[in-house]
């Protein structure tokens, strides 16, 4: 899938070439920088943790800090 995504994307880009009124970062979401950095800080969280052997403990303080992330990014949009 990520290979098909990429070859649309490399299409795309040559098929505009030439032209000035496509961009592929107008077609992004407003806020899709701080959409990428919460989701970066809900990997980090779910490694620093989150821990296999004691899950359901360790579970509501890395989902507090993936529905925080999501919310703010919900916001920023």
């Amino acid at each position: 899938m990520a290979l098909r995504i990429t070859y649309s994307a490399v299409f795309i880009r040559n098929y505009f070439q030439d032209s000035s009124s496509f961009s592929f970062r107008r077609c992004l979401p407003s806020g899709w920088t701080f959409l990428l950095f919460s989701g970066i800080f809900t990997l980090v969280s779910e490694k620093i943790f989150l821990d296999p052997d004691d899950f359901w403990r360790t579970f509501s303080i890395h989902f507090l800090v993936g529905i925080t992330s999501f919310m703010l990014a919900a916001f920023a949009m």
